[in-house]
């Protein structure tokens, strides 16, 4: 951007970094009082609505505000600003007794099948924007619940579904089997259905939109690399045994005589794959088989670690973390390594060193070595000799058994850092994984449930306190 000067903008930025750096402690602490302060009062004020009578959170109230245009990967329109949005440009969903607030809003409606509560066209992107009721909201609840009882559905039926796509995939209707490919194509790797983005968007594809360039096929794999959501690459190799050769024939097939940067499946859209799937199981979707592979592959592996009981919760809550990560692999959540990781894993490292050496106990041993030395002269003495020795040893336990509890904690945390220090495990927890799986096999360990689920995600799940779902039922 050598053609604008940011000489200006810089110099604001760099004061305000001056003056943060050289405020006190005391100072910063008042600021962050004062700024959740108003937080919370903008929170009383706009973070409220009145739906049925009762009062609902709402989640995001405010409008983002005007700035440059960033976008994720090689995004086309990177760079341009994004203008303020006014209350003309926004249009209020609201019940036809409501009031009206003050302002000049573009439209005021009456819609009650729909849970936003304001929305506006973004004019850079040309995307509508929503404000929508909190997750906490019943109806968001109730909708969240109903995305995984599709998976359960689906997992219910998956027998099924694979059969009826291996079969369709050997059709001698040319349309069916690619329809077919790209369903399995699906079902194997939990891919996006690929052309559910706007052309304007960064050059990202999915399953019906992915070119001959993407995939390389080999005498017994098909090795997929391709920029998918957000511009996260994507790279996975299948290996065609069982069901996946017939799969490898057909995209064998379809790239034969196809160009590098010609798509693999040119007439099929996410449509054809949605009406395909629900003529098989009636309301599926490529949606739900993420949320359906996702909870699978977390289900499998804590079926693996069902018996750890008598496990400390620091190995309950790494087995979760482990099970979660699997997820976070199968839907390819991939995040790039903070710059300050290895510095970061250093110092957890030297915390460690540290506490390894650290003899927590060694003054209350040194205490009671004392107490052990004195010769009581009285029956009374004696007694409070004896009493003070059990107390000294219990403290003794006490100090070792949480010593090694921290010396475990920071060895599984390392060991968790840098097994998912390219990976984001928040993704798949929020979105994908059925929370009631997690709730099952905590409570049939002995774990926390709370210690996995943010409070923000508890509140998301409140519906799932109420399931009491046991283990051996999801088993």
């Amino acid at each position: 951007y050598e053609d604008i000067d940011f000489s200006n903008a810089y110099k604001v930025i760099d004061k305000e970094k001056d003056l943060k750096e050289m405020m006190t402690k005391e100072e910063k602490k008042s600021l962050a009082t004062k700024r959740k302060e108003l937080r919370e009062k903008l929170k009383t004020k706009y973070g409220i609505a009145i739906m049925d009578g009762k009062e609902v959170e709402v989640g995001n109230y405010m409008a983002e505000p005007p700035g440059i245009f960033i976008g994720r990967g090689e995004h086309p329109i990177r760079g341009k600003w994004k203008p303020r949005v006014t209350t003309k440009d926004v249009t209020l969903n609201l019940g036809k007794e409501a009031k009206v607030p003050e302002g000049k809003w573009g439209k005021i409606i009456h819609d009650k099948d729909s849970m936003w509560l304001a929305s506006w066209m973004d004019f850079l992107t040309q995307k509508r924007k929503y404000v929508w009721l909190a997750d906490t909201a019943g109806l968001k609840q109730d909708r969240d619940k109903a995305k995984y009882e599709k998976a359960v559905k689906l997992a219910k039926e998956i027998d099924k579904i694979k059969d009826r796509i291996v079969k369709d995939m050997k059709s001698k209707d040319q349309k069916i089997s690619r329809i077919a490919t790209a369903c399995y194509l699906i079902y194997r790797t939990a891919m996006r259905v690929g052309d559910e983005k706007d052309p304007d968007e960064a050059d990202t594809v999915g399953a019906t939109t992915l070119r001959k360039e993407h995939i390389k096929i080999t005498n017994n794999t098909i090795e997929f690399d391709f920029l998918g959501k957000d511009s996260v690459r994507w790279q996975e190799t299948v290996v065609a045994e069982g069901h996946d050769k017939q799969f490898q024939e057909n995209l064998k097939k379809l790239v034969e005589k196809k160009k590098p940067k010609d798509e693999i499946f040119d007439d099929i859209t996410s449509r054809h794959v949605n009406v395909y799937y629900s003529s098989i199981v009636k309301g599926l979707t490529a949606k739900v088989f993420r949320t359906y592979l996702a909870t699978t592959v977390v289900k499998n592996y804590l079926e693996k670690h069902d018996n750890i009981k008598g496990k400390t919760a620091n190995e309950k809550l790494y087995h979760a973390k482990l099970a979660n990560l699997e997820s976070a692999k199968m839907c390819n959540h991939k995040r790039t390594i903070p710059k300050t990781f290895e510095q970061a894993l250093e110092k957890k490292r030297d915390t460690l060193k540290k506490a390894e050496k650290d003899q927590p106990s060694k003054k209350t041993q040194e205490t009671l070595k004392k107490v052990e030395s004195n010769e009581p002269k009285t029956d009374a003495q004696k007694k409070s000799k004896e009493k003070r020795i059990k107390t000294l040893n219990e403290q003794i336990k006490k100090q070792k058994e949480k010593h090694k509890d921290r010396v475990e904690k920071l060895k599984l945390q390392i060991d968790l850092s840098e097994k998912t220090k390219d990976y984001n495990l928040g993704t798949s927890l929020r979105n994908y994984i059925d929370p009631r799986v997690v709730k099952a096999w905590t409570d049939e360990v002995g774990a926390e449930w709370e210690k996995l689920y943010t409070s923000a995600l508890q509140k998301k799940f409140l519906w799932v306190k109420n399931e009491n779902v046991a283990w051996k039922d999801i088993k």
